[in-house]
């Protein structure tokens, strides 16, 4: 009985942990065929599999045709799953665990591919044991011409502020949305930590706070866009 109970816990924070994580996924969920025909570029979902004892791995991301960013995007995808393989030999889940086994998920929800900019909103979760899923939004962005990945003082260059311009902004529209619910406000300090998940689209940039950084989990992560100049 006391198993069955403990089994129903999980399976509870579980479903509350996907019900959070679902929040990161507003614009599309691609499919292992997913093709999106954009400014002559047929963006593909590529997609890594892997299941051990131990640990569950279903990464999907965008490649865009173009040799050097699919390179970056992949780079960047497979050492976040080095990472997490690191993180699994450090502790296997315990023989008398309920959960036999850890997860590795990434998706990406939007893309972008401008005459100067192609991007990709990256959604990575990993669960290994506890409360819920931890999730986190990477923003890849690329200067379409050459492949180099694009800084914060690129994105600041393309809205034309400081970042403390960007960091006031911020703040007035997360005590808005948020109000009593902000729990960290100086997660929205002006550091270049704090604003180096962005997204750069056709006509905006939009600052990424994680789950934690300014707001409880339950929230989600939290984002301001500002338009470009």
């Amino acid at each position: 009985m006391d198993r069955a109970l403990t089994v129903a816990a999980i399976l509870i924070v579980l479903a509350g942990g996907y019900v959070v994580f679902s929040r990161f996924n507003k614009a599309f969920t691609p499919s292992d065929t997913t093709t999106i025909a954009t400014e002559e570029i047929n963006i593909t979902t590529a997609r890594v599999q892997e299941e051990t004892d131990t640990y569950r791995i279903d990464a999907k991301y965008p490649q865009f045709g173009i040799p050097t960013i699919d390179e970056r995007v992949e780079e960047f995808v497979q050492g976040a799953i080095t990472q997490f393989k690191s993180d699994v030999a450090l502790g296997p889940p315990p023989p008398d665990s309920v959960v036999q086994q850890y997860d590795f998920t990434s998706l990406f929800d939007t893309v972008h591919v401008g005459s100067d900019v192609v991007s990709a909103r990256l959604v990575i979760s990993t669960y290994m044991g506890g409360a819920h899923p931890n999730s986190f939004i990477s923003g890849l962005n690329f200067e379409r011409s050459t492949g180099k990945m694009l800084t914060l003082n690129d994105a600041l260059s393309m809205i034309g502020l400081l970042l403390e311009q960007v960091a006031e902004k911020a703040k007035e529209e997360l005590e808005v949305k948020l109000g009593e619910s902000i729990i960290a406000p100086e997660g929205a300090d002006a550091t270049p930590e704090n604003y180096s998940s962005f997204v750069v689209g056709a006509e905006d940039v939009t600052f990424i706070f994680q789950p934690y950084q300014v707001a409880p989990y339950a929230a989600g992560p939290q984002e301001v866009s500002i338009p470009r100049k």
